[in-house]
């Protein structure tokens, strides 16, 4: 049984960056993450040289063996060859982290807003026009924590929403069941 750390993967699906992407390795459990703008250095020559690679040689067992050789599963691995695996060669065996959109977080507020009757209709309209046009999770907090009393009720709501949506997307990759 692989052991998932699920608060490592909630704080990598909270990372909104387009420069890094964090993948689970589905035969480990652990999360990495690779630099989009390494990576792309990196498959332009991964490409280049598996087009030589191709012209070299016709034989595709040969071809499997130079990978086979190359990218032994056991062997540590610096960032380049780890993006290598990710985008070529063990594609399958990691999976993209999804990440928690602004509005994602905005729907879960809302849902709170509902089911939590101590807010006055004045305090949710207060607290939904004041989120409205944020972009970011620092500025959502802030005006949380000036309109919501119990920031302590809120946290535990929002954890165990994120928990299952977690928990779901594993459950889609086969980790529960």
């Amino acid at each position: 049984m692989i052991e998932l750390d699920i608060d490592e993967i909630i704080r990598a699906m909270h990372e909104r960056s387009e420069e890094i992407t964090y993948y689970l390795n589905k035969d480990t459990g652990e999360i990495v993450y690779i630099d989009e703008s390494i990576a792309a250095s990196v498959e332009d020559d991964y490409e280049q040289q598996l087009t030589a690679l191709e012209e070299w040689s016709s034989d595709a067992e040969d071809d499997d063996m130079y990978h086979e050789k190359i990218y032994s599963p056991t062997e540590e691995v610096d960032e380049k060859e780890l993006i290598k695996r990710i985008r070529f060669i063990k594609q399958d065996d990691y999976e993209p982290i999804p990440t928690i959109t602004i509005l994602e977080v905005k729907k879960i507020i809302e849902e709170y807003l509902y089911i939590e009757e101590e807010f006055s209709e004045a305090l949710k309209i207060t607290i939904r026009t004041s989120i409205a046009n944020l972009n970011n999770i620092e500025d959502i907090d802030e005006v949380l924590l000036k309109h919501i009393g119990d920031k302590e009720k809120w946290d535990n709501y929002y954890q165990s929403v994120v928990r299952k949506k977690v928990e779901n997307w594993l459950g889609g990759l086969g980790f529960y069941g």
